[in-house]
């Protein structure tokens, strides 16, 4: 007898697989979905071998396949293995990230009547007796026979099932699966003439044989009447066809005809590089290129997957998020047109679950989108292109596993024999050292590509691709000197000469709404979420407070809810503050405003994309997104309304992420034929993030950081496990976090390791979360998974594995 090891999908966090037995008669497959019996459930299993010896004595027989054939195919299930491993997760959890959107499901619980089933066993309850009565028309599903039975339902339900009064049905279903329409054709052969047909039946068949394509048989039904195009059918007149639908899901604009491009020398060399790696299959590499913003990084991608498909093979092309790089994806399908797959939030579920299976069967060559696109079941895997490698978007950390989506990455490449290109200006600390140390292979775009083919009316010279002109300007002098205004007077300034020269300008802080505090001025109270330890801010459009941790909404206060007083002040600046204030300064100029609130849709991003790639907007503020990816040719003046947001963080990367946001935001300037200038306003101007961003200096920001990570023995020159407990009650998290302290340094004792250091315990930043406490620990040195790999978490423990954030 054959057994299959199953990785089930239980609460129980398990690294393992169970042994299931093979019932007679059922043919079942590695990568196969399956329900399996598991405890007194039942739950989807993911098959990851047949073995001939099983892990136990006594096995149970799998259920039933719910789909015919395997949904994951063998390389994938090795790197979930691995995914597993290394990030500390159930195998079905790492498993499942491959699967189709939708074909998880649950079991349903159908209450039937037991063998000792009587009506009126429970007279004394009402709820009981009624619940039982109506039990005895017809099954009831579990969930509304628990809320017939009210309050203590769960104890009821589990006294009747000892009793057998009731027993309960896991009906097994099968989750999402293909749309079919069903159409009529024609065998085009004449009628006989003992074949009778009505004169319905006659008008439709001459419509189907005049049709220029497949009839549909929901228009023979409208058209002609219900079953006339089945009299035909058993006739032998015409033929009944079942054919899939497929959406078109991608809802970006028609990519434009793109110009021809010739590589500069470092592009150039970079490319041949990649193509060494492409075409020897036996040597692939891990390349990181680090181009200066406007280097031409996408040119070399585009190229080097070109050769990739050339040779049969498939490409991912992976981004922080697709609403933030429009123009990068427009560039992708200018290039290879209909075989390109864009994955975005915006997709119905019906077309997640359709394009997958288009990507399944081969129908895409190029796969774009942001890290979930690595999940896609692309068969002939070439390439892995990670544009903006350092973008924390790619560590996943709402849900588990938590992974990284360039670490997996790297791994997946190097189990297919495929290239992988991390790219961006500003290379990820680890990243760079690595490639320093060789571990990767280091690519430089030093010199940014000259300029666009954009024409400024008032154009008179042109430009070689020189760098943004910056200024760093000391808000606190602004101060001194009497300026209150949000804008210092040199952006001010600029502004005004840029919409008078009919140039762009970008503006950016990295926080939405209007205020981010709401403070009664005279007792000092401060508008807080109830459930989260932050403040409410106030958004003007509509106005109203807003939790931006859990969304939880509440009206603007008229007076304050402690002393009653009406001296009620926002304070602090947001997106929706500075579109307030560029109104009063500049009454006519077209401003747009560009973040979570306002792009909430793909469709709206799109329009802001296209007004501003016309020139019809003049002044755009935004957050990051406003940083990432535009090349538009007419900006030539960005400004950072307040750059210390962020900087001063308790977290390790904080200095880093300054820099890069600032360095990233920088680059969106002087794209076209004038030099462009950045503005950098700040409380800290000589902090040395802001200094080095001023002058897109990576390697100072890189010597001072790696410095500090090396005193500090942070990542690069050790390893991170972020420990986080939450709870409702403060006391419960204080208590498990320091029992888990004892059992982690009895646990350094006893294997007497010296090479780990706990940090902690301590509260999270913030404190609480929609309505969890936060306490963490964490644990930083050499060699954490064999130490950490025995311990076990209760459920309201996440353990991350290289953590993107400490906080």
């Amino acid at each position: 007898m054959k057994y299959a090891e199953v990785a089930v999908d239980s609460r129980i966090p398990n690294k393992q697989t169970y042994s299931y037995s093979i019932p007679s008669g059922m043919a079942v497959e590695p990568g196969q979905l399956v329900w399996v019996p598991f405890g007194s459930g039942v739950v989807q299993g993911i098959i990851f071998r047949l073995v001939n010896d099983p892990q136990v004595e006594s096995t149970r027989d799998i259920l039933q396949p719910i789909e015919p054939t395997p949904l994951i195919r063998p390389h994938i299930l090795q790197l979930a293995e691995w995914i597993s491993q290394y990030y500390l997760c159930s195998l079905f959890s790492a498993v499942s990230q491959f699967l189709p959107h939708g074909i998880k499901t649950q079991v349903q619980r159908i209450v039937h009547p037991g063998k000792s089933f009587d009506p009126n066993i429970f007279t004394d309850d009402e709820d009981i007796s009624s619940a039982l009565s109506e039990l005895s028309k017809h099954p009831i599903r579990e969930s509304h026979f628990k809320n017939m039975l009210g309050k203590n339902s769960l104890t009821h339900i589990r006294r009747m099932l000892n009793n057998s009064v009731i027993s309960i049905e896991h009906r097994l279903t099968r989750g999402r699966s293909f749309k079919y329409t069903s159409y009529l054709s024609s065998y085009n052969q004449p009628i006989h003439e003992n074949q009778k047909l009505s004169d319905k039946q006659r008008e439709l068949l001459e419509a189907i044989r005049s049709s220029h394509s497949h009839y549909p048989l929901s228009l023979a039904n409208k058209e002609f009447g219900n079953g006339v195009g089945l009299a035909l059918i058993k006739k032998g007149l015409v033929s009944q066809e079942w054919i899939r639908d497929v959406s078109n899901p991608n809802n970006y604009s028609e990519p434009s005809t793109p110009n021809s491009i010739t590589l500069t020398s470092s592009q150039n060399s970079a490319l041949n590089r990649i193509l060494d790696s492409v075409n020897d299959p036996h040597t692939p590499c891990i390349f990181l290129l680090h181009g200066v913003t406007g280097s031409g990084k996408t040119e070399v991608y585009l190229r080097a997957i070109e050769q990739v498909i050339q040779q049969g093979k498939q490409a991912l092309y992976l981004v922080p998020e697709i609403r933030l790089t429009p123009q990068t994806v427009s560039r992708v399908q200018n290039k290879f047109k209909d075989r390109v797959a864009v994955i975005h939030s915006q997709l119905t579920p019906r077309e997640r679950f359709n394009l997958w299976w288009d990507i399944h069967d081969g129908m895409y060559d190029v796969v774009v989108g942001p890290r979930s696109a690595l999940f896609t079941p692309v068969a002939h895997l070439g390439i892995i292109v990670i544009d903006e490698e350092h973008e924390w978007t790619y560590k996943q950390t709402d849900t588990t596993p938590y992974y990284h989506a360039r670490t997996v990455a790297i791994e997946y490449a190097a189990m297919n024999g495929a290239t992988i290109i991390l790219g961006s200006a500003t290379p990820s600390i680890e990243s760079y050292q690595k490639a320093l140390s060789k571990s990767y292979t280091l690519l430089e775009l030093p010199d940014r590509i000259e300029s666009k083919s954009f024409t400024s009316p008032n154009t008179t010279t042109s430009k070689t691709g020189a760098f943004a002109e910056a200024l760093i300007c000391d808000m606190r002098e602004e101060l001194k000197s009497g300026n209150r205004s949000i804008f210092s007077r040199k952006l001010s300034e600029e502004l005004a000469g840029c919409l008078s020269r009919k140039e762009q300008a970008i503006l950016f802080i990295n926080r939405r709404g209007n205020s981010p505090i709401v403070q009664c001025r005279d007792c000092g109270h401060v508008m807080e979420c109830s459930s989260c330890s932050v403040t409410l801010a106030f958004h003007s459009e509509p106005q109203h407070l807003l939790c931006h941790l859990c969304n939880r909404k509440r009206n603007n206060p008229n007076t304050c809810p402690k002393c009653r007083s009406a001296n009620i002040r926002q304070l602090g600046i947001g997106t929706q503050r500075i579109v307030e204030e560029l109104r009063k300064l500049f009454p006519n100029a077209k401003i747009d405003r560009w973040d979570s609130d306002s792009q909430k849709s793909t469709a709206s991003s799109n329009e802001s994309m296209r007004s501003l790639e016309t020139g019809s907007t003049q002044i755009l503020v935004g957050t990051q997104v406003v940083a990432k990816g535009l090349d538009i040719p007419n900006v030539t003046l960005v400004g950072a309304i307040l750059a210390d947001i962020g900087l001063h963080l308790p977290d390790f990367r904080s200095s880093e992420r300054t820099f890069d946001i600032l360095c990233q935001l920088a680059g969106r300037a002087g794209r076209g034929y004038q030099r462009g200038k950045v503005i950098i306003q700040t409380y800290s101007p000589t902090e040395w993030p802001i200094v080095a961003a001023a002058k897109q200096d990576y390697g100072a920001m890189f010597q001072n950081e790696i410095s500090e990570r090396e005193s500090q023995k942070n990542p690069p020159f050790n390893d991170l496990i972020h420990l986080v407990y939450r709870d409702t009650n403060l006391t419960t998290v204080e208590q498990n976090t320091h029992i888990m302290l004892k059992t982690l340094r009895r646990r350094l004792s006893e294997e007497g390791r010296t090479d780990i250091e706990l940090i902690g315990p301590a509260p999270g930043f913030p404190s609480r979360i929609r309505g969890k406490h936060r306490w963490h620990i964490i644990l930083r040195g050499r060699n954490l998974h064999s130490f950490v790999e025995a311990i076990h978490f209760p459920s309201n423990w996440t353990v991350d594995v290289d953590p993107s954030s400490v906080m």
